[in-house]
């Protein structure tokens, strides 16, 4: 049996003209197919569940939200053993020391704010709370210095602005009473302690952590 070869001559059987609208046909219809079928793996691309694995820094704020304290403390400490330097787990630890009620744990939070301080000085947030913490203890000078540096690290930070604000204030109330103190009869100066609500205080009104 001889078996015909079938070449590429076979489709000169059409006119040209045929031939021109039979490609066009063709290759139209592989573009609706290829288009049709991307369309297809796109909309079951959308429609997929994407399972995001948590991280640690995720972990942690499900702790917060939680109020989980205690055990995102427990997992932070885990974490800073491998990972001695990270700066996020090391600010969350001394914001957890420091709501502690244990005076060495406030003050290793304290010591924790201040090593961030030095070593990242581009994060304005332990600037702020270190600065907080002075402001509370009255050490007014000292809470400036450390809005500032807050303020330097981020312009914009309008937390640090407030409690800057606040000390201010606060210093001029007690100048103020001084010279209140000084001079009963000081009437301009009574006249100024009384517009100006005192800021620093064991209430809602006290420097803003972060």
């Amino acid at each position: 049996m001889r078996i015909t070869q079938i070449n590429f001559k076979v489709i000169c059987f059409f006119k040209p003209k045929l031939l021109k609208e039979f490609l066009s046909s063709v290759l139209g219809l592989c573009i609706i197919v290829f288009a049709s079928t991307m369309l297809t793996e796109c909309v079951f691309a959308q429609g997929q569940v994407i399972k995001l694995v948590p991280t640690p820094h995720s972990k942690v704020t499900q702790f917060l939200k939680e109020n989980k304290k205690q055990e995102a403390l427990v997992f932070i400490n885990e974490y800073l053993g491998n990972n001695p330097n990270d700066p996020q787990m090391l600010f969350w630890k001394a914001k957890l020391l420091r709501e502690s009620s244990l005076a060495k744990d406030q003050e290793e939070g304290l010591g924790i704010y201040l090593s961030l301080s030095e070593n990242n000085p581009e994060l304005a947030e332990p600037h702020n709370n270190i600065g907080v913490i002075y402001a509370a203890q009255g050490d007014y000078l000292k809470a400036i210095d450390y809005f500032v540096l807050a303020l330097r690290a981020n312009p914009g930070y309008a937390v640090a602005n407030e409690n800057l604000a606040d000390v201010y204030v606060q210093m001029a109330v007690d100048q103020y009473k001084k010279a209140i103190a000084n001079n009963p009869n000081n009437k301009t100066a009574i006249l100024k302690i009384q517009k100006i609500s005192p800021p620093i205080s064991s209430n809602s009104s006290s420097p803003v952590p972060h």
